[in-house]
């Protein structure tokens, strides 16, 4: 992780990173993050690799993979230590490096496990199940992965509606609709539109898109979506519904006639340094 001193503002949800502060930023290792850890050292001088928290047997992940992906986004959850958004959680992006590049190193693997979450066939897959997986890597996962997380129903089926609608990662968030609007309005809703738009394509009449299946959308596409703060910008402006990344917070701070300051520790994937590398 990165810790940082923010002069953080009494109104709104403005980060304002003094540059003179940018050269004292030091790294330091978090036991709570799930990645870029060191092989530990043992008593005769060995390298011992410990045991990565977020794996799941390999009969867990063969007979329900998408109960075994989601318990991987459960564990990877982190809470947010800033003040405007305290005890919100979020899901670091290293956590969607980890399930898709982790996989294998081959397109062929990523897209069998995509495939596998979606109960597809994996020994035969048609042409239009590849360019589906394809799709998802490409542009879509943060879209899959939210998906996955609320347990929606006909996953196959909504990853289907998002490629032809050309929905990716880009249109996230999706703006939120109140309970009374979603109830009144629903017809009008970019999904409901969107599989009415792809009903001839479907042999089911079940309904992927609901008030419930919606609001679990709106509600939960925020863990995925913890914004990248980066050394190049002095002031840095947020959603105020995305939580911010910082996961620890040191309880000295200092004040003054414009604000207070106060020391933080950034998750390491959501930091971006001098060179614009994400460490």
């Amino acid at each position: 992780m990165v810790l940082i001193c923010l002069s953080s503002a009494a109104e709104d949800l403005g980060l304002s990173v003094p540059r003179t502060l940018l050269p004292a930023l030091h790294l330091s290792t978090n036991e709570h993050t799930y990645d870029r850890r060191q092989p530990a050292i043992s008593s005769s001088g060995e390298q011992v690799m410990e045991t990565d928290d977020m794996s799941t047997s390999g009969s867990d992940a063969d007979s329900d993979p998408a109960g075994s992906l989601r318990d991987k986004l459960f564990v990877a959850l982190q809470k947010s230590k800033f003040e405007k958004t305290d005890g919100r959680k979020f899901i670091p992006r290293s956590t969607f490096d980890e399930i898709f590049t982790g996989t294998g190193s081959t397109q062929r693997d990523r897209r069998n496990l995509v495939l596998r979450v979606m109960g597809r066939e994996l020994s035969r897959p048609n042409e239009e199940d590849i360019e589906l997986a394809d799709y998802i890597l490409g542009s879509a996962q943060k879209v899959f992965l939210i998906a996955v997380y609320i347990r929606l129903d006909r996953l196959h089926a909504a990853m289907r509606l998002f490629k032809d609608d050309k929905f990716t990662d880009e249109r996230l968030p999706i703006d939120e609709w109140e309970g009374n609007k979603l109830e009144c309005e629903l017809e009008s809703h970019p999904f409901v539109r969107m599989e009415e738009k792809g009903k001839h394509k479907s042999k089911s009449t079940k309904r992927i898109w609901r008030i419930q299946s919606i609001s679990l959308f709106q509600d939960d596409q925020l863990l995925f979506l913890s914004p990248t703060i980066s050394v190049h910008e002095q002031n840095c402006k947020f959603d105020n519904r995305r939580p911010i990344p910082f996961i620890d917070k040191d309880t000295h701070f200092s004040s003054g006639a414009h604000g207070v300051v106060r020391k933080y520790a950034i998750h390491h994937a959501h930091f971006r340094n001098s060179l614009n590398q994400v460490i």
